[in-house]
């Protein structure tokens, strides 16, 4: 019997094991190709066709990168000309720690296209080489002092959103909800930059826009939540020798049903609105027992304000008021802006000279920087811990350089911890001509502490040349007074018994400079020789008869001498 192999012919066995051997391949070379692909678009190069600028960055390792990237851009200065609503200003990034950050920009190269599965990324990395893919350097920023910055110049363009608050009546809730605002997203603004800067196009103004900011809504069920409560008596709760105190809390009770049909039809009420309840009162309260642990002023700082305009008076006594009485409890920060709240007419704050950038304008709260700036002061004096704390664009006169601690609702906070062991109050006595911040804790907390401001650095100011024809072209004046800007450094000295114990730095600051303007004639002035005086003519003389006429001396005389007799007889 044949076996069934012998039918095939052995040419057909041939070309079936060559076609084997083709697929065998092809596929082999397929794997290594994806291995190949794979392997490259999950290295740590960066692909190739990625740019920053006009700089070519494929193919590089990150520490090329950051080599590349300091070569190219480092030593830039970042002062871009900023515009928004019609209104261009100039910000300084050695004021606001605005500048290149090479590490992030180098990690973003990098990890640039090489999201998602392996497919993804050796889709992007052939796609790139033919289609160049333009990223922009990364900026670091200190974006409370950008958006300080952005308010100040842009004062009537920018309004604070006023958040929902809440009050206790007597047998009621007073609410009152929150208002827009408008205001500038920082973030953007330093995205703005970056690509104005990447692109070599800061020469030209950085157009920033501003955005409507909407207020928390009043959650209904959270309300409740939060308003249902028993009273709670202060505790003082001692863990060794760190001593706290826990407030009371004021018993509120409410119909929620009712409650949430009140919040809900008053969704858009623009006046304060009631909702009831039964208040209950604790017996034991936190200012009773903190009696015990702030009997002793372990800093204190005052400051003048006898010349200011009553308005600006008013403002100090208000925002003084919200803060005299505070307690704060070991490790515990102080808010500037959370404990004032918003400074707006509503909350009853008048205008008042403020700063904008570099001029003094009228503005809601203005003088609220002085209860800041003089809070700072008996801060350190106390030896508590500064968070945060940002100076004024310009030097202020209440305070010295140096030593000013400038506030902006919603953007620049002035922040401080009481890094004590027991609690420490503070007192803010405003009485119309003096501001004075007393900080009371135990006696132990004392130091012999002092403050010493050196000068760093300066600035020069620039001039601005007006043209006036109403003046003579050899004229000049002075309008506004320039002055130059300056760096500081302040540190707080402590001494024990007349020996130093320590000297930190306590804070750095930069002053921006100011503009001079100066206004300058350009009416020309008339020749010397039309403004001599014109001598009447003389009688002609007979010379015949010279002889007869006695000499005189000749009694014409010039206008310029005129008018000197007249200055002495006058």
């Amino acid at each position: 019997m044949n076996n069934n192999k012998d039918l095939i012919p052995k040419t057909s066995k041939k070309k079936t094991h060559v076609v084997i051997i083709i697929i065998a391949i092809m596929l082999a070379l397929i794997v290594a190709a994806f291995g190949y692909f794979a392997y490259a678009a999950s290295s740590s190069r960066v692909y190739d066709g990625v740019y920053i600028g006009d700089v070519h960055l494929g193919g590089m390792e990150r520490d090329m990168v950051l080599e590349t990237l300091e070569r190219e851009y480092d030593g830039d200065e970042l002062n871009p000309l900023i515009e928004c609503e019609g209104v261009q200003f100039r910000i300084y990034g050695s004021q606001m720690g605005l500048g290149t950050d090479f590490e992030a920009t180098a990690d973003s190269a990098v990890a640039y296209g090489k999201d998602g599965s392996v497919f993804s990324k050796i889709k992007n990395m052939i796609a790139f080489k033919n289609n160049h893919q333009q990223i922009d350097l990364s900026l670091s920023c200190d974006m409370n002092l950008l958006q300080y910055t952005l308010s100040e110049n842009l004062p009537e363009h920018i309004t604070d959103v006023q958040q929902y608050t809440v009050e206790i009546g007597e047998d009621c809730l007073i609410v009152t909800n929150g208002k827009s605002g408008r205001g500038i997203n920082g973030v953007e603004v330093v995205k703005a930059i970056a690509k104005a800067f990447t692109n070599s196009s800061l020469d030209a103004p950085v157009s920033v826009q501003i955005e409507d900011i909407l207020p928390e809504a009043i959650n209904p069920d959270a309300f409740c939540e939060e308003y249902n409560r028993d009273p709670v008596d202060a505790v003082c709760d001692q863990n060794g020798d760190n001593i706290n105190i826990i407030g009371e809390v004021v018993g509120v009770k409410i119909d929620c049903d009712e409650a949430k049909r009140i919040i809900k039809a008053n969704e858009k009420n623009t006046q304060s609105y009631i909702i009831p309840a039964v208040i209950t009162y604790p017996e034991i309260t936190a200012e009773e027992l903190e009696a015990e642990f702030t009997d002793c002023v372990i800093g204190t700082f005052s400051t003048d304000y006898s010349s200011s305009s009553p308005n600006r008076k008013e403002n100090i006594r208000l925002a003084s008021s919200n803060i005299n009485g505070k307690i704060l409890n070991p490790g515990e920060v102080f808010s500037f802006n959370d404990i004032v709240g918003p400074r707006t007419s509503a909350t009853g704050y008048k205008v008042a000279h403020v700063y904008s950038g570099s001029k003094v304008i009228d503005g809601i709260g203005g003088g609220i920087c002085q209860v800041s700036s003089t809070l700072y002061n008996a801060v350190v004096f106390a030896d508590l811990e500064i968070v945060y704390r940002t100076n004024h664009s310009l030097p202020v006169s209440y305070v010295p350089l140096g030593r000013d601690a400038t506030v902006s609702y919603g953007t620049i906070d002035f922040k401080f911890k009481n890094n004590k062991e027991t609690p420490v109050k503070l007192e803010v006595i405003a009485d119309g001509s003096n501001l004075t911040v007393n900080i009371y804790g135990r006696k132990k907390y004392l130091k012999d502490i002092s403050i010493e401001t050196i000068i760093t650095g300066s600035r020069q100011y620039s001039t601005t040349v007006i043209e006036d024809d109403t003046m003579y072209e050899d004229e000049r004046k002075v309008q506004e007074r320039g002055a130059n800007g300056t760096n500081t450094q302040s540190y707080k000295i402590i001494k024990e018994n007349g020996e130093l114990v320590s000297r930190t730095l306590l804070a750095k600051s930069s002053y921006s400079p100011t503009t001079q303007v100066e206004i300058v004639g350009t009416k020309k002035r008339e020749s010397i020789e039309s403004q001599a005086p014109v001598l009447p003519e003389m009688p002609a003389i007979d010379e015949e008869s010279t002889s007869a006429i006695e000499p005189t001396e000749p009694t014409v005389s010039s206008a310029a001498d005129s008018a000197a007799n007249d200055d002495v007889n006058s």
